[in-house]
């Protein structure tokens, strides 16, 4: 995502507001009307400020709860052979559920990763509510554990601990096209691999120093002469642009797409190359 993107994304989106007082109201909402796009996004005002703030809770708790709820469907048409891909594009076909999603490498930024733990705060500390939110609370320690879960996928495919070995790691972001490492489910997969005695390289076309890990990232796609795992992180528009054939060369690493990130043209040529190649998802078909 540009920097043009970046903005584009704040200023051209609808917004609600409220205000303690009317005077405070009509101040929300000129100031609002000077940075949004209010001719084609209009603001809508809410009765207070707490349906104000429970909106923007609300609308990242969902997303990060439907995202946690399709790690289980993935884990199950990995057991049974199904490819959770086809399934959820089918069901996409009705327009109720075109926002199905699919299942992933983990949830990241500084929206998904928090705001769902808020209602419960809110809940306990300034309203003293007996609700506690279960749902909602477990589905942010779901979408931690996911890069977890895609390293145990990549030993599953390799037939083999990862200890010893060198994953090469394409996506650091937080996110497709944007160079944000902030809160990247990537730091947590590098983590859990190196606590199991891998060496892990990381690539990402935007970003070339993770701050997080203190480390250098490479930028340019390397060779592969030494690396006996690729995990494809992060769905950056670049990834879907390699020439497998070529990259891959004489090089047959096992290959984990942990985010639907290549095409199927991609996948099967590396396939079709003696590569192993599995996605988080996708079964085998018995």
């Amino acid at each position: 995502m540009t920097k043009a993107e970046y903005l584009a994304s704040i200023v051209n989106y609808w917004r609600v507001y409220a205000g303690r007082t009317e005077a405070a109201a009509k101040a929300a909402e000129a100031f609002l009307s000077q940075v949004i796009n209010v001719a084609e996004y209009p603001l809508t005002r809410l009765s207070n400020t707490t349906a104000s703030e429970t909106a923007k809770v609300l609308e990242n708790t969902f997303r990060a709860t439907t995202i946690a709820l399709m790690d289980e469907w993935g884990r199950f048409a990995e057991t049974v052979g199904i490819d959770l891909v086809e399934v959820v594009d089918a069901v996409r076909m009705r327009p109720t559920h075109a926002n199905v999603r699919t299942p992933g490498f983990g949830v990241g930024g500084y929206c998904l990763t928090k705001d769902p733990l808020f209602a419960r705060l809110a809940s306990e500390v300034l309203f003293d509510s007996p609700v506690e939110f279960p749902f909602s609370t477990a589905a942010v320690r779901v979408n931690d554990q996911a890069p977890v879960r895609a390293l145990d996928r990549l030993e599953e495919l390799m037939g083999r601990p990862v200890t010893g070995r060198h994953v090469l790691l394409l996506g650091v972001s937080y996110r497709q096209d944007v160079g944000d490492t902030r809160y990247s489910p990537s730091t947590t997969f590098v983590e859990a691999a190196t606590a199991r005695g891998a060496r892990v390289s990381a690539q990402d076309p935007l970003v070339d120093r993770w701050e997080e890990l203190d480390r250098p990232v490479l930028t340019e796609l390397p060779p592969l002469d030494d690396v006996d795992a690729v995990v494809l992180a992060v769905p950056h528009d670049d990834y879907r642009g390699i020439d497998v054939t070529t990259w891959l060369g004489e090089h047959r690493p096992v290959i984990l797409d942990a985010f639907d990130v290549w095409t199927d043209d991609q996948r099967r040529s590396a396939a079709a190359l003696g590569c192993t190649v599995g996605s988080i998802g996708r079964g085998t078909p018995p």
